[in-house]
C-alpha cells in the first residue's frame, strides 16, 4: 500500500505534500487530506478560482472520482468550518446562476460579478456534501466498529454533514451525534471510498493517521521510503539471482526443520490436552512407539490398540480431577462392541487418562475413585495408563532407550493402574 499525505508532513508515509504542491495522487492507494491546515493557513493563499501561482493546489473532483473508481481510498480530515476566506476573485462560481435576469441581462448586457473571497473547502468533492452548524451533541453512536478508537462514546463537534448529491456513491454513516445527525460519513463506489472525519484536539493528526492506517485499513504505519515501481524488476545486480536461490534453499530447509520440530513437540500435548486433541495425539504416540492403532468409531470408541496377544479397546479422556468410574463404564461398552467384532481374539480395555491436567506432571497426585479398580477387574481386567507416563515412554523411544517388547509387557501387569518399569524411571 502506497500512502500520500496532503496538507501535513508525516515521516511514516511514502510522500507528503503541502497545499502549494501538486502530485499525481492516483499513483497512491490511500490519500490523507488535512483540510484543517488549509483552513488555518487560508490567509496565505489566493482564491482557488483564480488559479494563480499562489492559489492552493486543490484536487479536481474528476481526478478524485477516477481515483475512487480504481479502488483508491481518501480520508478527509475536516476543517472546523468549511467556509473560509482566501484572496478576492471575480470568477463566477460554477454553481452561480441568474435566477431572475435583470433588464440589462435581457438587453444583452450582464454586469460584472462583485468580487468575493469565500471558498467552500468541500467544494472539490465529487459528491455534494455540506457541513452545517448545529448544537454539539456529545453522546456519539458509532456505526462502524473500526472507528470506535476515535469517537469513543463522547465526541463534540458543532457541525453535521448533509449529502445532497451522491453522484452514484453509496452512503455509509460512520458516526452520529446525540440528535441523530451525521457527523462522519463514508462514501463508497466500486472498491474505493471517501471518508469524512471531523477534527479533534484529543490526539495529534499524526496519531490520527497512524491509528486510521492500523485500525481501519490494517496497515502498519512503519513505511520507509517509496515502494519500488513495477519496472524495477527488470534490473538485477551481480550475484542477486544466486542470493535469491540461496534464500529459497534455506527457506525450504527451514520449513523442513519446522515440520520436524512440530512432529516431535506435538507429543507435549499429552500433558495438557483433552477431548479430540488428546485422542489424536495419544494415537500418534502409540504409533510412534510401534503399535498399530485403528478401528476408531467417531463419538464412541477412540480406537483399537493391537498388541501381540490382545486387542485393547481405547477410551481416551482428560480431566482436571482424578479417574472416574463413569469413564470405566464407557470403556466397558467399547469392549463389549469389540468382542462382537473380534470373536476369536483376546479383547480387553485400556483407559488412557490425562488426570489433573491443569497441574504440572511433577506435582500431580493421581486419585482413583472408589470401586474403579474392582469394577475394571470384574469386567475384564481392564487397565489404566496416564498420558504423562505415555509421554515418558515416547521420550525414551525417541532417545532409543525403550523397546516395544518391554513396553508391551506393561499392559499385562497385575495392577489396574499401570506403572512404568523401573528402568523407565527418570
Amino acid at each position: 500500500m502506497r500512502i500520500l499525505s496532503k496538507g501535513n508532513e508525516l515521516p511514516f508515509v511514502h510522500r507528503s505534500i503541502g497545499w502549494d504542491e501538486s502530485t499525481n495522487f492516483k499513483d497512491f492507494d490511500i490519500v490523507f487530506v488535512n483540510l484543517r491546515t488549509l483552513e488555518k493557513e487560508s490567509h496565505k493563499y489566493d482564491h482557488p478560482y483564480n488559479d494563480s501561482e499562489n492559489s492552493p493546489k486543490i484536487f479536481q473532483s474528476s481526478d478524485v472520482s477516477e481515483f475512487i473508481k480504481e479502488d483508491g481510498h481518501m480520508v478527509i480530515y475536516l476543517p472546523e468550518s468549511p467556509i473560509t476566506e482566501m484572496g478576492d476573485t471575480t470568477t463566477v462560481r460554477k454553481d452561480f446562476s441568474y435566477s431572475s435576469p435583470s433588464h440589462q441581462a435581457r438587453a444583452g448586457s450582464i454586469p460584472d460579478p462583485e468580487p468575493y473571497c469565500e471558498y467552500d473547502l468541500l467544494r472539490w468533492l465529487p459528491c455534494t456534501i455540506k457541513a452545517t452548524t448545529d448544537e454539539s451533541g456529545k453522546s456519539i453512536d458509532v456505526f462502524l466498529p473500526e472507528w470506535d478508537w476515535y469517537f469513543g462514546t463522547r465526541f463534540a463537534w458543532n457541525k453535521f454533514l448533509k449529502v445532497s448529491r451522491t453522484a452514484g456513491y453509496d452512503k455509509n454513516t460512520i458516526a452520529e451525534n446525540s440528535y441523530g445527525k451525521i457527523i462522519s460519513i463514508e462514501m463508497n463506489k466500486n472498491g474505493g471510498s471517501l471518508k469524512l472525519i471531523p477534527p479533534t484536539d484529543s490526539i495529534t493528526y499524526s496519531e490520527f493517521v497512524r491509528n486510521t492506517l492500523e485500525n481501519v485499513f490494517g496497515v502498519e504505519s512503519n513505511v520507509e521510503g517509496r515502494s519500488p515501481p513495477s519496472w524495477v524488476s527488470d534490473y538485477s545486480l551481480p550475484s542477486e539471482e544466486d542470493t535469491k536461490s540461496s534464500i529459497e534453499r534455506k527457506e525450504s530447509e527451514l520449513t523442513q526443520l519446522k515440520e520436524e520440530l512440530e512432529s516431535i513437540t506435538k507429543f507435549k500435548r499429552l500433558l495438557y490436552e483433552t477431548h479430540t486433541n488428546l485422542e489424536d495425539v495419544t494415537k500418534e504416540a502409540l504409533r510412534e512407539i510401534g503399535f498399530t492403532v485403528d478401528g476408531e468409531v467417531p463419538g464412541k470408541r477412540d480406537g483399537i490398540l493391537h498388541t501381540s496377544h490382545t486387542k485393547f479397546a481405547l477410551e481416551v479422556t482428560g480431566t482436571t480431577g482424578g479417574i472416574k468410574l463413569k469413564k470405566c463404564r464407557q470403556l466397558d461398552e467399547w469392549v463389549e462392541n469389540a468382542v462382537v467384532e473380534f470373536p476369536n481374539e483376546d479383547v480387553s480395555g485400556l483407559l488412557i487418562v490425562n488426570p489433573e491436567m491443569n497441574t504440572s506432571p511433577d506435582n500431580r497426585e493421581v486419585s482413583v475413585e472408589p470401586n474403579v479398580e474392582g469394577y475394571m477387574k470384574r469386567r475384564g481386567d481392564y487397565k489404566i495408563l496416564t498420558t504423562p507416563d505415555l509421554y515418558r515412554i515416547v521420550e525414551l523411544c525417541l532417545e532409543g532407550k525403550a523397546e516395544k517388547d518391554v513396553i508391551e509387557e506393561m499392559f499385562y501387569q497385575e495392577d489396574t493402574l499401570l506403572e512404568l518399569p523401573p528402568e523407565f524411571s527418570q
